[in-house]
């Protein structure tokens, strides 16, 4: 048995996007789950983090947090984390890992980089196609976001579906956030008068066909509002250019505060992407109960279901079409935030986290514990 499963904290030296948040929340969940004596771990489960680290760090109760020196993050993953965890099994939840280490658990949250190579630089997709390929037969066991996902790390590593198994992300982190509606007057946006886009300036978003379409609608008042960074080591230029429209709001990356005043008071989220693993964005909205339309492409039919309104994301008409509709159609929209309110429920925190506790159950990690209802939390020697 184990006496160690060390957990890769290297999403606390990165800003904060969705791959970082789905680590970050499953971890304080899982943390709450060993608290209230669900499930008995049957070793030490030990976050190791960068001394360099940027975010603040958990209060855990029930999961260690230890530094390891190194300031150069790429260095700190592929050499200061495998030699720290030496002998020793590893869990990694946000996409990457070290290359070199046998019997990880790794999270894949998409294959991108082998679906969609031309919206990263070649010498990220280069890294990743080698990481990906090799941890698909060193590892233990692979974990992921989505069906989709699932489907797609299967056939491009030719690894059996038996050895990856899926756990989704959630929206409920939204629920406990305080709104700060004061981001609409600073933005200079009116309730229920914008779209609302969230994501990064990734080509796979798909903003410049969004842009498109946005900039064809007629009416004066309508605004829209991006919301996202970018990253030029990491991706490509789409090569798209559009006229500049002063309706259009560029705001960069915001609080999760202000973030939940602009879904609560937005006429509709849209979703242009032509790629994702999971997609958050969408299931946060619908929490906020704000109506959600986008794009029929890979996961987010899966994710979104029957509570959004799908158009084709390569096509800049169909897109404006479902713009224009929510601009004028509020029968539909109140339907779509009904809809949305309902389905978001089918996804939380605490069933990944129980899935991810699931998963090191089949490795002899961790166990159920609730005997009559009593709390028995223990580790394990």
């Amino acid at each position: 048995m184990p006496d160690l499963l060390f957990i890769n904290g290297k999403i606390f030296s990165q800003p904060i996007t969705g791959v970082q948040r789905y680590a970050m929340q499953i971890l304080d969940t899982v943390d709450a789950l060993l608290a209230d004596g669900s499930w008995v771990a049957n070793c030490r489960l030990v976050l190791l983090i960068s001394s360099s680290h940027t975010q603040p760090l958990p209060s855990y109760r029930h999961i260690e947090i230890r530094e390891i020196s190194g300031s150069h993050l790429h260095y700190w993953e592929q050499i200061r984390l495998p030699w720290a965890t030496r002998g020793a099994m590893l869990l990694n939840l946000a996409g990457s890992a070290p290359l070199l280490k046998l019997g990880q658990i790794c999270t894949f949250h998409d294959t991108a980089v082998f679906d969609m190579p031309d919206a990263y630089s070649p010498a990220f997709v280069r890294w990743y196609r080698l990481l990906f390929s090799v941890q698909a037969k060193l590892s233990r066991r692979l974990l992921t976001v989505s069906e989709f996902s699932k489907e797609r790390i299967c056939h491009h590593l030719g690894v059996s579906s038996e050895k990856v198994g899926v756990l989704y992300g959630a929206a409920d982190h939204m629920r406990t956030q305080s709104p700060d509606s004061g981001v609409l007057s600073r933005l200079g946006v009116e309730p229920k008068r914008y779209f609302l886009a969230v994501g990064s300036a990734n080509p796979t978003k798909n903003f410049s066909r969004l842009v498109e379409a946005f900039s064809g609608l007629p009416d004066p008042d309508a605004r829209l509002v991006v919301v996202g960074g970018s990253n030029a080591a990491v991706f490509a230029s789409s090569g798209r250019t559009v006229e500049d429209d002063s309706r259009i709001i560029r705001a960069g990356r915001l609080t999760d505060a202000e973030l939940k005043s602009l879904y609560s008071y937005a006429r509709a989220y849209v979703f242009p992407s032509i790629y994702e693993g999971f997609g958050l964005p969408p299931i946060e909205a619908m929490l906020c109960g704000c109506p959600v339309i986008a794009a029929r492409a890979a996961s987010i039919p899966e994710i979104c279901g029957q509570a959004a309104a799908y158009f084709d994301p390569l096509s800049v008409e169909s897109m404006r079409s479902a713009m224009g509709r929510a601009l004028r159609d509020d029968d539909w929209l109140d339907r779509l935030s009904v809809l949305g309110r309902e389905h978001v429920k089918k996804f939380s925190w605490y069933t990944s986290a129980n899935q991810l506790l699931s998963e090191l159950s089949r490795l002899g990690l961790a166990t159920p514990a609730n005997i009559n209802g009593e709390c028995q939390l223990k580790f394990k020697s």
